[in-house]
């Protein structure tokens, strides 16, 4: 019997988690900020809080950014080995007409 999640739906699968899951603490983060309050029994915000805050505004966003790396992992792949062919290819052109 086959399985029904193939390779490619399960890494679309992941990263889509992966920029929701980013989005929504980079929102908890921002809140934290916003606001100083991580609960609601104090009333008076902390200093902790901030920078736990900017800390998980950085997390968020490296979350975000490597879902959507993950999602483009095979194109992006494919762009930079090109780049790289093209810039070895000048090179090479470039020692061929220095010893001409």
């Amino acid at each position: 019997m086959r399985d029904i999640m193939t390779k490619p739906t399960k890494r679309k699968i992941i990263s889509f988690l992966g920029v929701i899951s980013g989005i929504i603490v980079l929102i908890a983060g921002i809140t934290m900020v916003k606001t100083g309050f991580a609960t609601f029994d104090d009333n008076e915000p902390r200093v902790g809080l901030y920078i736990g805050g900017i800390f998980t505004i950085i997390g968020g966003v490296f979350l975000t950014v490597g879902g959507i790396i993950f999602l483009n992992f095979d194109g992006l792949k494919k762009k930079f080995l090109r780049t790289a062919g093209k810039i070895a290819d000048a090179i090479e052109e470039e020692r061929i007409q220095e010893k001409k």
